[in-house]
């Protein structure tokens, strides 16, 4: 599709419209994004929900404290909400909350109980996964809304999205695909701004805490199971002290790691020189291993701990 003026387009207008007037009939709405990482799947989900925010409370809600990535978070959110008032809450990666490989786990019949409670308190809920067949299917069966994120348009700072408006047969269990219309033609593109400066830094240094102990988590599970294999095989284990990574040191790791990205890319994105980048991932290196998807993308250490 061709790049179009997005500051003469109206903003996701029709999901905002349809998800709105189910709100006024008394109705919740469960907003599914799937996406690529670095498709702007996350920053358009929060700002789903300041579009509905300021739709139907005339002013923005949306803190860093509507963003959950925890299955705790999310029962204490879906607990404390009022009927009358305007709940909107972004899920993010919910398949790793309630993922479907685990259909009985006791997490994915949570969500069931959950879901129930949020249609009695009108809350509407915006959720993300990498793909579509990764979400819970008793969540992808109550879903209302479905929005892609295609990629990132930088020159006007969107994130062009397709989407679909969902509908689900009681008796199979079958989800059907519809397209959105306006002025009776059928829309094949929607596109998002980015969302408030204040509340996405503030969860993205919230992110940066949750992955450093992620990070630290997963570390420690491999380096206990692998010590249990030493043990069995009567060799010692090596003990090894791993400092953790900075904020800064879980950013770069992860816009590196995760998003594939060149030296030269995340200086851009953070604003500084290639230099400091290439600072940052030598003490990284020490820490945790950089596995690169593409070694002919500049992503490869040297024997120095700088980039090649």
């Amino acid at each position: 599709m061709k790049d179009r003026d997005y500051s003469k387009m109206p903003e996701a207008e029709v999901i905002i419209n349809y998800i709105c007037a189910r709100y006024k009939r008394g109705l919740y709405s469960l907003i599914l994004f799937t996406g690529l990482p670095g498709t702007g799947k996350s920053s358009s989900c929060v700002r789903t929900g300041e579009l509905i925010s300021l739709r139907l409370a005339e002013s923005n809600l949306i803190t860093s404290d509507n963003i959950i990535d925890s299955l705790l978070d999310l029962v204490a959110f879906v607990d404390k909400a009022k009927p009358e008032d305007v709940n909107i809450a972004i899920v993010e990666e919910v398949s790793v909350l309630f993922p479907s490989r685990r259909a009985m786990a006791s997490d994915n019949v949570a969500i069931g109980k959950i879901l129930d409670t949020c249609r009695k308190k009108k809350v509407i809920l915006v959720v993300n996964a990498p793909i579509w067949t990764s979400i819970d299917s008793h969540m992808r069966v109550l879903g209302n809304v479905y929005v892609e994120t295609l990629r990132i348009n930088k020159e006007y700072g969107v994130v062009v999205c397709k989407t679909l408006r969902l509908q689900a047969n009681p008796s199979n269990g079958k989800v059907y695909w519809h397209c959105f219309r306006r002025d009776g033609r059928k829309i094949q593109r929607i596109f998002f701004r980015r969302p408030n400066s204040k509340t996405w830094e503030e969860y993205e240094q919230r992110k940066d805490k949750f992955m450093q102990e992620l990070y630290e988590e997963l570390k420690f599970k491999a380096t206990k199971k692998k010590n249990a294999l030493l043990k069995e095989m009567g060799k010692s284990a090596k003990v090894e002290v791993v400092k953790p990574l900075t904020p800064m040191e879980l950013k770069v790791y992860d816009m590196k790691a995760r998003r594939n990205m060149k030296t030269k890319e995340i200086a851009e994105e953070l604003g500084c020189d290639s230099s400091n980048i290439s600072h940052i991932l030598s003490r990284i290196k020490p820490k945790v291993a950089i596995s690169p998807r593409n070694e002919q993308n500049d992503n490869n250490f040297d024997d120095k701990g700088s980039i090649k």
